[in-house]
């Protein structure tokens, strides 16, 4: 009989977990992430959902896919800009309450083995995966070899500087990084920096992005609506995705990039269009096939059912609790 395995999502807004036999679904929770409450206050967040989820039964193993950057030498996030809580533990926490063999991996490179193992990427040996939803993050497979690094931060495109003369603040502290400038939290300051030179017609969106009241859902569905400054904000959003996904190319070579994150998934009718207009424009080669993430908004629930099914020798290492 297949194994019960214990997948866990957690991102900066919503947190997620979802039990698997084999890799058929059986049930799912969601919970807004915490963000106060001490240290311990995901981990217990997971620990509860996990309660439910099991219902007493003891998972042969655990995953937790998370926001980054983390430090997998001792299981925790560390220094996160997209919640306030910045630094706690997760795998120490969770391996204990569970009594089960857990890791602990980055979001986006769960994502990416999950599209390596599960979805659209088996066969390929080099890929890449990309979300643009809070932030901005990749996960990269080279050489059927499934990138971590040190710490297990070697995939942190959303740092990616773009625009070297700006002076666009990222929530991890650098300036002009493509998370910066283009992630779904970054929108507002862009439109509203963006108004500061806009010589167009006065809008509904130019109104709301002055007053610092843009964000992505509000943005997109004005520009669907034609409105012009947002259609703006839009096309220069794409081409700082572009950019970005450019130097992944180049980094990374991949034989295909897939793409997630609400933000793209919500608005691909209007980001798509601009991918294939300007990613040539900064490719040093032909740009890769661009393909939209294979199990949708749950695509790194089922990465992490891929690394806790499979887990690779780089992660394997820094599992903890029982087996």
């Amino acid at each position: 009989m297949p194994g019960v395995y214990l997948a866990v999502d957690v991102g900066a807004s919503r947190l997620r977990a979802a039990v698997f036999r084999g890799d058929s679904l059986e049930a799912r929770a969601e919970v807004a992430t915490p963000r106060s409450g001490g240290e311990l206050a995901v981990a217990e967040a997971i620990v509860r959902l996990a309660g439910r989820l099991l219902g007493g039964r003891r998972p042969e193993a655990v995953a937790i896919a998370s926001i980054g950057p983390l430090d997998l030498e001792r299981g925790w996030v560390v220094n996160t800009p997209n919640n306030p809580l910045r630094s706690f533990p997760l795998r120490g926490p969770v391996a204990r309450a569970l009594r089960a063999r857990t890791v602990l991996v980055n979001d986006c490179v769960a994502a990416v083995w999950g599209e390596y193992l599960l979805g659209g990427g088996r066969g390929m040996s080099d890929l890449a995966y990309v979300t643009i939803s809070t932030g901005i993050g990749g996960g990269f497979i080279v050489d059927g070899f499934l990138l971590v690094g040190r710490r297990g931060n070697a995939h942190e495109v959303g740092h990616i500087v773009v625009d070297l003369g700006s002076d666009a603040l990222c929530g991890c502290g650098g300036r002009g990084h493509w998370e910066a400038l283009a992630s779904g939290s970054a929108v507002p300051r862009t439109a509203a920096r963006l108004a500061a030179t806009w010589r167009g017609p006065e809008t509904p969106a130019l109104a709301a992005a002055r007053r610092g009241g843009l964000g992505a859902p509000e943005l997109y569905r004005a520009a669907r609506e034609g409105d012009e400054f947002a259609l703006h904000v839009v096309d220069y959003l794409n081409r700082v995705h572009a950019a970005g996904l450019a130097s992944v190319a180049a980094l990374y070579d991949p034989q295909a990039v897939f793409l997630g994150g609400s933000v793209y998934l919500r608005n691909r009718d209007l980001i798509d269009p601009g991918l294939t207009r300007y990613l040539p424009l900064y490719s040093m080669t032909e740009p890769p096939p661009l393909k939209p993430a294979t199990f949708g908004d749950d695509e790194v629930l089922y990465g992490a059912l891929a690394v806790a099914m499979e887990t690779p020798p780089q992660l394997a290492r820094f599992q903890e609790g029982p087996g």
